[in-house]
């Protein structure tokens, strides 16, 4: 990933550039949920993936784009067979958001495609090209941005892109962490936070879409799963209480007893003598 970012000057107040950037995505790559701080416009230059606001989803292709609107949860993923690879010029300014309006963007639908493509691509490697530290240099790319907007708004055609689907990313990521969970309960070295991180989110985040999903926090399912589990152990097999604990994520057999009594209120041994004498 090659990005750069820049300050706010006096000079800019009523639009301004903060980054630029342009990336190959690997296959799958994502990023998000997350919000900005600024405007974000991203130009895909070729490959493919999708784009989420909301509870709206949107197929993108090369040239077409998505604009990010601050202080707006947004997620978005290359294409498995075919990624895309994608320039990005982010902006802020006092009375941008009013100008974007004004021009025909819209925020329930921040898609569009760019029918002269190949203007505006070269339009996008001088900008990228630019050097924002040196004042003249910064004085041309400012009249880039209203140049590149003019452009995108004179081609602004975003109608037949449709929202392909309604989407609630939170169940998706519901059904990922427990997807995770089954499979990494026997490790006690298992984290709540390693889900987090294996699916690029915010540990609360991730949290209360769990918890709004199953009424249960990510732990607790993980807690549950592995008292399910070692019942299962305790009712079908001879196994001791120490390997029951271990197969099910606990090095401490002790630890394992406590939770176990807690959820079920006996003991792994009471609940085998209760279960083996109906």
């Amino acid at each position: 990933m090659d990005e750069d970012f820049f300050k706010e000057e006096i000079y800019y107040k009523d639009l301004y550039y903060t980054t630029k950037g342009k990336e190959q995505c690997a296959p799958n790559h994502s990023f998000g949920p997350t919000v900005r701080e600024y405007f974000l416009i991203h130009i895909i230059m070729k490959g493919k993936g999708y784009f989420e606001i909301g509870n709206s989803r949107f197929n993108l292709k090369e040239g077409q784009f998505f604009i990010i609107y601050p202080n707006v949860m947004t997620y978005y993923q290359a294409d498995e067979e075919d990624p895309w690879e994608y320039y990005w010029i982010g902006m802020k300014g006092e009375h941008l958001e009013a100008l974007l309006t004004d021009i025909g963007f819209q925020i329930s639908h921040p898609v569009g495609n760019v029918k002269n493509f190949g203007q505006v691509k070269a339009m996008l490697q001088e900008i990228m090209a630019a050097n924002p530290f040196d004042t003249l240099s910064r004085l041309r790319l400012q009249g880039q941005l209203y140049l590149f907007l003019s452009m995108l708004a004179h081609d602004l055609d975003g109608t037949e892109i449709k929202q392909i689907e309604k989407i609630n990313r939170g169940v998706e990521y519901t059904k990922r962490a427990i997807e995770i969970i089954k499979d990494r309960y026997q490790d006690s070295d298992f984290l709540i936070g390693d889900i987090s991180r294996e699916l690029s989110l915010n540990d609360s985040y991730l949290t209360a879409v769990f918890h709004k999903t199953t009424n249960r926090t990510p732990h607790e399912y993980l807690i549950d799963f592995r008292i399910q589990k070692s019942r299962e152990y305790l009712e079908t097999t001879d196994l001791s209480i120490s390997d029951i604990a271990e197969k099910v994520g606990y090095q401490n057999p002790l630890s394992f007893t406590r939770i176990f009594k807690s959820k079920m209120q006996l003991s792994p041994r009471a609940y085998v003598k209760k279960v083996k004498t109906k």
